[in-house]
């Protein structure tokens, strides 16, 4: 039975990685223990269902309980309350420059940024010579090069044939370059004369200190030989046959060396091997085109990432309602318990949600009506809606803390003793519930 449990949470939870909320600080962890106290100094001793369909259903409620807070705490304020929305990043010459916002919402002030574009990163492209395509300029054979990428040495081995034509040559190059997926793209060119030629074209861009080139190409002395008293060594005439082959074909010929990136933010020049960069952990750039004058990246509060935000909240809360509305829940008798808790937050929601552009149904559900929120975003009436919706989400995260404390509390449980109003003792036992029936399989 345990380890169907266990299956169950790694097949529907296992998956999914940790939010910045699932850690704590101290002040935090002292408040979380102190509801454990308060909840178990208040909860009858019980026996627990640990029936399996008792323990998904826990599982259900408390992984579902947790994202909702975490979705919850994401819309909120630095301070924990107040209504955040996620901010979307806009830049006012697209063409040139794009941003994406990837920092906290809840802490982001409207500081723009002036970016101005003098250089682009530059890839490495080597251009061969233009050959006449149908000719044939080397001696049928083996051949082979060097190329090194990346402080690596590949070898490339390869033959021509009788048949084989400039062409078919540098077809066959360019499928052998880019089936290696070393991170070049090779392909073959035409010019106005109708000759060919390869082209090979690095994957990065940007140059380092070291060395001016992203990759080159050598000619290999490796010897092919099948007899087995051969010692390896330096053999000129393999050698001088690679050497002419590179130099027929003008594989080494740079036609653009790499370059770095050159801008400024704010007015303060910088560098990047890349035309991707990320500026203080908030805007994730990426430059398209150099400018003529600063493109201004700034923040904005725009009705499509309000929308967004709004409906990740409804979407947690409605994956929560779903547990309790699931009629094969209903064989527990918490689940009725649990209905009406949801019932009793809508009922005193309902007409304020209504008014600021969410739908409720018969089952508890809501739903999203992005027009109502579009045109408070344009009429400028979007308080009502942060207001509004502010109360509902601190409602809603207080339930779903509390049934994260204790999932257990909603399913079929025999009361043994109640506790002395009076006098209430701390019952340890009553929220390991949860706990234990993930761990006791390891006993």
């Amino acid at each position: 039975m345990i380890s169907s449990v266990y299956s169950y949470y790694l097949a529907q939870y296992g998956h999914k990685t940790n939010s910045k909320y699932d850690t704590h600080t101290k002040a935090q962890l002292k408040n979380t223990y102190g509801r454990v106290l308060k909840s178990n100094s208040q909860t009858p001793t019980y026996k627990a269902d640990m029936s399996e369909a008792a323990q998904k259903y826990a599982i259900d409620l408390k992984e579902n309980a947790r994202e909702l807070s975490n979705i919850a705490n994401e819309l909120s304020g630095s301070d924990g309350h107040g209504m955040v929305f996620k901010k979307s990043a806009v830049s006012d010459n697209p063409d040139a420059v794009t941003a994406t916002f990837i920092g906290d919402s809840s802490s982001a002030d409207d500081t723009s940024l002036d970016i101005e574009v003098r250089q682009l990163a530059t890839s490495q492209i080597n251009t061969g010579h233009y050959l006449q395509p149908n000719s044939r300029t080397v001696k049928p054979g083996d051949y082979s090069f060097d190329l090194n990428i990346n402080n690596l040495t590949y070898e490339f081995q390869f033959n021509v044939d009788e048949e084989e034509s400039n062409s078919d040559t540098q077809n066959k190059l360019a499928r052998l370059i880019n089936r290696s997926n070393i991170g070049l793209n090779a392909s073959v060119s035409e010019d106005s004369l109708g000759n060919t030629a390869l082209n090979i074209e690095s994957d990065m861009t940007g140059v380092s200190v070291i060395k001016p080139t992203i990759f080159n190409i050598r000619p290999n002395n490796d010897i092919q030989t099948d007899n087995p008293d051969f010692v390896e060594g330096f053999d000129e005439p393999t050698m001088e046959k690679n050497t002419n082959f590179i130099e027929t074909y003008g594989l080494d010929r740079v036609t653009q060396y790499p370059g770095n990136a050159i801008f400024s933010v704010n007015g303060e020049e910088r560098s990047s091997a890349s035309n991707d960069i990320t500026i203080n952990k908030t805007f994730a750039i990426s430059f398209h085109n150099t400018t003529d004058k600063p493109a201004t990246i700034s923040l904005k509060d725009d009705a499509d990432s309000i929308t967004e935000s709004i409906t990740e909240l409804v979407s947690g809360y409605n994956r929560l309602v779903s547990i309790a509305a699931d009629k094969e829940n209903d064989k527990f008798e918490g689940n009725a318990k649990l209905k009406k808790e949801f019932s009793r937050i809508m009922k005193a929601y309902q007409p304020q949600l209504v008014r600021n552009g969410l739908t409720v149904s018969d089952e508890g559900s809501l739903e999203v009506n992005k027009a109502v929120i579009q045109k408070a975003a344009s009429d400028g009436t979007l308080s009502d809606v942060f207001n509004a919706l502010d109360s509902f989400k601190k409602s809603i995260q207080r339930k779903a803390d509390d049934i994260s404390i204790n999932p257990m509390n909603y399913v079929n449980n025999k009361i043994v003793a109640y506790k002395n109003p009076h006098k209430p003792v701390n019952d340890p036992y009553n929220l390991s519930a949860y706990s234990g029936m993930m761990f006791n399989g390891y006993i």
